[in-house]
């Protein structure tokens, strides 16, 4: 791949698919999904990181925190000679936390009754249905892991 693209633009693409995996880390999750590094680009010697980012605000932030995004890129993706720090406002920017597949649990004809008896003092067909929808719901749901809530 690198004979295709050159060593350096091989270089520069690694370093930024590294950055955009550990970019939670660096700026938080919040930051991180409304913004994204988007490239890194030479400017004469040295590097420029370009960050997309949703709002103006979020530049505003991105600005504040360039000398540390600096620090982190160096330590822990080894970018050399990253200077700058630019932002471009772009729509739909962020790097979003992928979606977990959703489970249930299965709940047993006998838990089902047992919430049926318990509602049986209730006489308001629509208010009694509407709570054992509710608490079959809870059993549904009650011992799944925090990922899959």
């Amino acid at each position: 791949m690198a004979e295709i693209l050159g060593h350096d633009r091989f270089t520069e693409l690694v370093a930024i698919s590294q950055l955009r995996r550990i970019w939670a880390d660096i700026v938080g999750p919040m930051m991180a999904a409304r913004t994204e590094p988007i490239s890194i680009e030479k400017d004469g010697d040295v590097n420029c990181l370009f960050i997309a980012v949703d709002h103006p605000i979020m530049s505003q932030q991105i600005r504040f925190l360039r000398d540390d995004i600096r620090k982190a890129c160096f330590k822990r993706c080894q970018i050399e000679s990253l200077a700058k720090v630019r932002t471009r406002v772009q729509a739909g920017a962020g790097i979003k936390p992928k979606k977990r597949p959703f489970v249930k649990n299965n709940i047993s004809l006998t838990d089902k009754k047992r919430v049926a008896l318990e509602l049986e003092s209730i006489k308001d067909r629509a208010l009694k249905r509407a709570i054992y929808d509710a608490r079959v719901a809870q059993l549904r749901f009650r011992d799944l892991p925090e990922e899959n809530r």
